[in-house]
């Protein structure tokens, strides 16, 4: 990588320069495309019903603020032998790139987290209530680069610096692919493969998978790749889903699988990859662990910077699964393309009391979903939440959590991120 010493020893900066020139383009939204006026109007009625959301500080002030998001749409980074666009270069994109349209939805998200959390973070971007943090993947870099371009506009504010371009650099940290141990977690741990591999040998899931056998075989056939799990129908479903996303004519056979004969596994696929609280901790707990403490920081008066606002984070798919997998309250779907989670820390006004509310974006409109955590109110207190999460908060050392029990184990190839198999 071009950060020599940098990319193992420390996190990678990196300046968000690209998305300006995005700032400026992508200023309308999709076009028509012959739909009726009546069905853009309601669209742009749900639309706007999201877009002005605003977090609930009637009896609270809002403290601080974690996001984590899904990538925007991308063209695919996997394939399968027989695919007719194996060896298409989905021009001028590129593999796994974020797509144009995937630019415009991630601007507009950028407009929207600005309406929501415009006034708590301030009129122009302040590096210290800001921390962006990405996995070294060069689509979630560019998902978040695009998205702080229209969330922190410096037109008409102190930060103007040109004119013409109506963009704010903002720094992206960052580690490395196969040092990720936040968003990713990629670092090797053969234990949690092992655990994966006894998840599908669990009587439930034996039940949830044997009547998608003949598929699996049909599937094997018509695409030149084994399909055998959850995981490879998922795979599949989203290359699928990428080509058509991209404006490409899927292949014939595909309209007798995708998405509605191969949804349910798609989505089982992120439940079985956090199965057991063992693989959230894995998984999920990293994160969990640190946000956890920044929250307590900021309760305590300790949080550095001290006028920190906000961590923003871009990942992937499985990342936001995970997550949300950890603290039990992801129900099986099919995470969208730049999937959203937030977790808002408040303060009451009266008792002075820390709680967490979270929240799904996994609409195509918008919209947010409240979740709320078993055995706690939506408005959970944060020691109550930490508490409930004892079970997948890392406490012992990674080497540990991640030793196999059987000592011949081989930790499979890690999942490919883009065409270069990283």
């Amino acid at each position: 990588m071009i950060f020599g010493r940098w990319t193992r020893k420390q996190m990678l900066t990196m300046f968000g320069l690209g998305a300006g020139l995005l700032g400026l383009v992508i200023v309308i939204g999709v076009l028509n495309n012959g739909v009726s006026s009546k069905d853009l109007d309601r669209k742009e009625a749900s639309r706007s019903k999201c877009f002005k959301t605003r977090p609930n500080t009637t009896h609270s002030t809002l403290e601080l603020v974690h996001i984590v998001f899904r990538h925007g749409i991308r063209t695919p980074v996997d394939t399968y032998p027989k695919d007719p666009y194996a060896n298409d270069g989905f021009k001028p994109t590129g593999w796994g790139h974020v797509t144009n349209s995937g630019k415009r939805e991630l601007f507009e998200m950028g407009h929207w987290l600005n309406r929501r959390y415009g006034d708590f973070m301030g009129s122009y971007y302040r590096p210290d209530r800001l921390h962006a943090q990405a996995t070294a993947s060069p689509r979630a870099m560019m998902s978040l680069q695009t998205t702080l371009a229209s969330m922190f506009e410096p037109r008409g504010t102190p930060m103007e610096w040109n004119k013409h371009l109506n963009w704010q650099p903002i720094p992206i940290v960052s580690e490395p692919l196969d040092e990720d141990s936040l968003l990713l977690v990629r670092t090797p741990c053969p234990r949690y493969f092992e655990a994966l591999e006894e998840v599908f040998k669990r009587p439930e899931v034996i039940a949830e998978t044997e009547p998608y056998e003949q598929m699996f075989n049909e599937l094997t056939n018509l695409t030149g790749k084994a399909i055998r799990s959850a995981e490879d129908i998922n795979s599949l479903y989203i290359t699928l889903l990428a080509e058509q996303e991209f404006g490409y004519k899927l292949p014939d056979w595909a309209k007798d699988y995708f998405p509605d004969r191969m949804q349910f596994l798609a989505e089982q696929s992120y439940v079985y990859n956090a199965y057991t609280p063992e693989m959230q901790k894995i998984k999920g707990g990293p994160f969990l662990n640190r946000m956890y403490k920044e929250m307590v920081a900021k309760r305590a008066g300790s949080l550095s910077p001290k006028d920190r606002r906000m961590f923003i984070y871009t990942g992937h798919d499985w990342t936001v699964g995970n997550i949300l997998m950890a603290l039990g309250v992801w129900k099986r779907q099919m995470p969208r393309f730049a999937v959203m989670a937030i977790f808002e820390t408040h303060r009451d006004r009266e008792t002075g009391e820390y709680y967490v509310e979270i929240f799904l974006r996994n609409d195509e409109h918008g919209c947010l979903e409240q979740l709320q955590l078993k055995d706690c109110d939506r408005r959970c207190p944060l020691d109550r939440l930490m508490k409930l999460s004892a079970d997948v908060l890392p406490t012992e050392p990674a080497e540990q959590r991640c030793r196999p029990h059987d000592g011949n184990f081989v930790e499979p190839p890690p999942r490919i991120i883009d065409q270069n198999g990283r």
